[in-house]
């Protein structure tokens, strides 16, 4: 059994870096498309999860468990809906199934305009902060900055359109027959635990004590809740 990990808006696989060694499993971590220092990825979730899907086939990946934090798990559950027959299990570290409400959508097409307007450090000197708890350590925060400062402008466009325009997929994850796993950080300054677990019912669910960035801030506990649902689920298969 193989682990793919898709990183969040802004983030690289450099988000998993002291998480990825300690998932008990063969770990790929890919860079998403318009990420990283690359050019603008595509504007939809289908296409998103159609590179992703891409991926795996080239890397001849067979059914893998996909790991998706914040917007990559968006794709996640986009993948879960569209391609079921080529995943053995799906995860949500830190999202969720919902789709963005009104007043979320107008903030992204706010954050839209001031990226275009500004440039890509002012959008992320307000983004990455505003993910982390008013407690987290400063180097993490400046961490992820660092990683976010490699977009560009249309990456970070492109991304957020994506986002803005997803459809719902709580009654996606509701009824599938493939296992899932889905952890909140309790401390998370964006999400609530309702629409973190919305349609999990049926699925493993799991809080911690972090705020939307936990894989950097308790990459030990959250391998460990990981490593845990992989063995339960899959029978030591991985």
């Amino acid at each position: 059994m193989t682990v793919v990990l898709l990183h969040g808006l802004c983030g690289s696989p450099d988000y998993f870096d002291a998480l990825e060694p300690l998932i008990e499993a063969e770990t790929y971590a890919l860079t998403l498309p318009g990420h990283n220092g690359q050019e603008a990825g595509p504007e939809t979730m289908d296409a998103f999860a159609d590179w992703v899907i891409e991926q795996i086939r080239l890397r001849d990946i067979k059914r893998p468990l996909v790991l998706g934090h914040s917007f990559g798990g968006y794709i996640t559950t986009n993948l879960v809906r569209r391609y079921p027959d080529e995943l053995s299990g799906f995860g949500l570290i830190h999202s969720t199934a919902a789709s963005d409400t009104a007043e979320a959508k107008e903030k992204r097409n706010q954050a839209i305009e001031r990226v275009i307007e500004e440039g890509v450090h002012p959008f992320i000197d307000t983004m990455i902060p505003g993910v982390f708890a008013q407690d987290s350590k400063a180097s993490l925060v400046e961490r992820a900055k660092q990683i976010g400062y490699t977009m560009s402008k249309e990456g970070i466009v492109s991304a957020q359109r994506a986002i803005r325009d997803r459809v719902d997929e709580t009654d996606t994850v509701r009824h599938t027959g493939l296992p899932g796993l889905f952890l909140y950080g309790e401390k998370d300054p964006n999400m609530n635990e309702t629409r973190a677990f919305l349609g999990a019912e049926h699925h493993t669910r799991r809080k911690l004590p972090v705020s939307h960035m936990g894989m950097m801030e308790a990459p030990e506990e959250e391998a460990r809740l990981i490593n845990i649902w992989l063995k339960e689920e899959f029978h030591g298969t991985v």
